[in-house]
């Protein structure tokens, strides 16, 4: 997802509040952990999906995007506070549109 898209979606899902929260959290990480890389698979996998898309619920392969989602999200899961991942549920129901080009990078 492109960055000010990123930003977009934060602003839009997370009050001023929240989103200083979610910085503090982010720091908590530590100082070992790898923000890019981290940054980088989510890239990945944004486009992994989009290239499997249209999915069955049921297959295999979706029971694995979404194993691989959870695992991207738990190390910022592991900081966060139980306030913070409940004010998280506006991320999923943003209408996103996959190939909104201000909203993901598509790699071909």
């Amino acid at each position: 997802m492109a960055e000010g898209a990123w930003r977009r979606v934060l602003t839009d899902c997370f009050t001023p509040e929240e989103l200083k929260e979610w910085r503090a959290a982010k720091e908590r990480l530590g100082p070992s952990f790898d923000h890019e890389g981290h940054a980088a698979a989510w890239a990945d996998y944004n486009a992994r999906v989009q290239a499997a898309l249209p999915l069955d619920p049921d297959s295999e392969e979706a029971k694995a995007i979404v194993a691989e989602w959870d695992a991207l999200c738990a190390d910022y899961m592991r900081v966060a506070d139980p306030t913070m991942k409940n004010g998280a549920k506006p991320l999923w129901s943003f209408p996103m549109v996959l190939n909104d080009p201000e909203v993901f990078i598509q790699k071909r």
